[in-house]
């Protein structure tokens, strides 16, 4: 995406917001929508709604600002209730929570949705960096701050879409994957999702330079990039990566390690994760971070008595992937 040059191109430090700043908080889902669901573990409209109100009782600690859910109960409200209701409370930002869920549940990590547009972009973008800044230190995977169109073009996302129509800034905050062993820790108890609501709460307070005496906190002075606002649609990587190369290092047949090294480069949207497979392809690993490292080394042990032909995927922040050429490590030379 262009954020990344736009960001480069922005350096400043976010002016004092007037007084009083207007949060509305918006738990995801709620009534027969469930959102996704952890049989037995997670239910993604109570939890939105546990975060939400942590979010809500932490940011009410701070000086001038004023806060309000869009539900505090098991109540269903349409994408374009929840963003009149941040319409009529004079909302100076719109955050709504879920946490995530994947098709082939190999998905993990947190990431931010913001509208494509303007000064929409823009401000969701710069939160968006805080709120996975806070994520990051909370021990969360970051899968970056990201745009979704729809087939006409408009932001995919309708809470986005409706708020933005009410020119009010919005943002999506998908904590974590609920159905995957690396994130679902993270949020086994509910004083874990507290924290995560917590997390979000003094990532709006850096983003509006709050202070608050009670806690001991005070961001007036908080620096931070900014996100300059696009002239015309901030649109997401719609390519794979573009480089994706696997060299072998050293191969030992006796033991069956393999030592390589994954280049991998994606200009848009990065590289999240790689996989690999030792058999052509016909089986791969889960998927491994990479975290847009541009090279990373890593050793296999192919099974005793095989002719392993090795592969690797490289996954960009839009979850499409390039794949290498093969490796056949007992027969080609290493370096």
């Amino acid at each position: 995406m262009a954020a990344a040059l736009l960001l480069a191109a922005a350096p400043a430090i976010r002016t004092q917001a007037a007084e009083p700043v207007v949060v509305v908080i918006d738990p995801g889902h709620g009534g027969e929508n469930r959102g996704g669901e952890v049989p037995g573990q997670f239910l993604e409209k109570e939890i939105t709604l546990q975060a939400a109100q942590a979010m809500k009782q932490t940011l009410e600690q701070f000086e001038g600002v004023e806060v309000y859910l869009t539900r505090t109960a098991d109540q269903e409200l349409s994408l374009e209730e929840r963003a009149q209701i941040a319409e009529d409370r004079g909302a100076d930002f719109l955050f709504s929570l879920h946490f995530n869920m994947s098709a082939e549940h190999n998905l993990y990590g947190s990431e931010v949705w913001t509208s494509a547009f303007g000064r929409y972009y823009a401000e969701g973008q710069t939160f968006g960096r805080l709120q996975l800044a806070e994520m990051a230190g909370y021990g969360q995977y970051i899968r970056g701050t990201k745009t979704r169109l729809n087939s006409r073009g408009t932001d995919y996302y309708g809470v986005i879409r409706a708020a933005r129509q009410r020119d009010i800034p919005c943002v999506i905050i998908e904590h974590c994957y609920m159905d995957h062993p690396v994130d679902s820790h993270q949020i086994d108890t509910a004083s874990e999702v507290v924290n995560m609501g917590i997390s979000d709460a003094i990532a709006a307070a850096k983003y509006f330079h709050l202070k608050s005496p009670s806690l001991g906190l005070d961001y007036t002075g908080y620096v931070y990039e900014t996100t300059a606002a696009v002239k015309g649609t901030a649109a997401p990587d719609r390519t794979p990566p573009e480089t994706v190369e696997l060299s072998l290092l050293a191969a030992d047949p006796a033991t069956g390690r393999v030592d390589l090294q994954l280049r991998a480069q994606d200009a848009q949207s990065g590289i999240l994760y790689y996989s690999y497979s030792l058999d052509g392809g016909a089986t791969w690993s889960v998927l491994m971070p990479f975290a847009n490292l541009g090279t990373l080394a890593f050793s296999v042990t192919a099974p005793a008595q095989s002719a392993p032909v090795i592969l690797c995927r490289a996954y960009n922040g839009y979850d499409q992937y390039t794949e290498s050429a093969a490796v056949m490590p007992w027969t080609a030379p290493a370096g």
